[in-house]
């Protein structure tokens, strides 16, 4: 048992000492590092910040079909430029957005739906956009070999940060109060602002210090040894699977993002206990990328394929389709939703992974791209249905359970 634990954890200090080393990956991954943590602390409060400015909650799923389609849109140019031009412009632009939009947003007047709907647009062009880059970016400037740790590696390395930004937001909260901040949407923004200051620090960062790698040369010295590498046990079938898979995961993994601070109120709980859940669903998503390359070589990639998908239907059934307000209700609907996320954690690197060793490297940027496109399309579905079904009652479910019935 500790063996394994080792080894996992000896590949992710060995690929952030790697990034750390290397001046091409340390700039963007510097920014997605900070980006990442702003993210996290602010994340608890956004749902609440939205509303507390006059936004409803379709027009929430609005903002997020926004987002989505600016990635669904971008995904495609970014991954051309990442294969046949430069990182430096997709990553540049990507982070531009992420940074100026995130910081209209936190500035938006109350009531001003306009203001927050191009606020979203911009940040539709960037936000998402931004961590797919960086993450392409990353593993093709990696050898193919260590794909498995690149590609989970990034995501550990994300969701630490991003945890850590979590756990902090409860502490400032506390410190805002103390220091005499009563006014709750004033301290709203100022944790939204904490995101747009790290983004805008990582933007210039960049502009000074990124000179990425020349990935099209780099394909060209390696392209004969490496499709030779390829996987043939990934057919098209396989592949087409993998993708609407894809698909899927992130449908319900939306819902149940976009409407889980929604949901709690059921059982009583506000924006503390679903920032102490958010931390506790990033600690087993952690754990779970982080033994995900263990899981393949273990298991085989087809096995951990297939049962990802099982575990998460079970545990979304069992955590949000009958909402019990008592001590044993809150207990077992937070292990199945910590379980149900951190399956989809693990899930979306697996069919990354999977998804990437079936194309050869020329093709490297635009595969991402279209896992990023095919994402944000099961993105902008839980977005309309989750919020727009939200109210809905059936025989099978209550008020509210429709989306996670879905």
């Amino acid at each position: 048992m500790l063996r394994p634990a080792r080894r996992a954890l000896g590949e992710q200090l060995g690929l952030l000492a790697l990034m750390c080393r290397r001046p091409d990956l340390l700039a963007p991954m510097l920014s997605i590092w900070v980006a990442s943590w702003g993210a996290g602390e602010h994340g608890p409060v956004t749902t609440y910040f939205l509303l507390e400015i006059g936004a409803t909650t379709e027009q929430i799923g609005n903002f997020g079909v926004i987002r989505t389609v600016g990635a669904l849109l971008c995904s495609p140019v970014y991954g051309w430029l990442l294969d046949r031009r430069s990182a430096f412009a997709p990553v540049l632009l990507a982070s531009f957005c992420c940074s100026f939009g995130c910081l209209f947003r936190g500035l938006a007047p109350v009531g001003d739906t306009a203001a927050l709907y191009a606020s979203h647009v911009v940040l539709g062009l960037g936000a998402v956009n931004f961590w797919n880059v960086v993450g392409a970016y990353a593993a093709l400037a990696t050898p193919r070999d260590m794909r498995p740790v690149v590609v989970s590696g990034f995501q550990v390395q994300v969701s630490t940060l991003n945890l850590l930004g979590t756990a902090a937001y409860p502490a400032c909260d506390w410190l805002l109060i103390m220091g005499g901040l009563d006014d709750q949407l004033l301290r709203y923004r100022i944790h939204m602002s904490v995101c747009s200051l790290f983004c805008v620090f990582g933007f210039f960062y960049m502009i000074a210090r990124f000179r990425p790698t020349a990935l099209s040369e780099h394909h060209e010295k390696v392209k004969a040894r490496e499709e030779e590498k390829l996987d043939g046990s990934v057919d098209k079938l396989q592949l087409f699977l993998l993708l609407a898979s894809l698909v899927i995961q992130a449908f319900g993994e939306t819902v149940v993002t976009v409407l889980w601070p929604l949901h709690i109120k059921k059982l009583g709980w506000g924006s503390h206990e679903y920032a102490y859940l958010d931390i506790a669903s990033k600690l087993l998503i952690i754990a779970g990328n982080m033994a995900y390359p263990a899981l393949a070589r273990t298991l085989g990639c087809r096995t951990t394929a297939s049962l990802l998908p099982v575990a998460a239907c079970l545990t979304s059934a069992a955590a949000f389709l009958q909402p019990d307000a008592s001590a044993y209700g809150q207990t077992t609907h937070a292990f199945n939703a910590l379980a149900f996320l951190s399956a989809c954690g693990v899930m979306k690197v697996c069919f990354q992974h999977l998804a990437t060793l079936a194309v050869p490297p020329s093709l490297q940027g635009r595969v991402f791209s279209l896992l990023q496109m095919l994402a944000s399309g099961g993105g902008i579905a839980g977005n309309l249905f989750s919020t727009r079904l939200f109210e809905h009652e059936t025989s099978f479910s209550g008020k509210g359970a429709t989306p996670f019935l879905l």
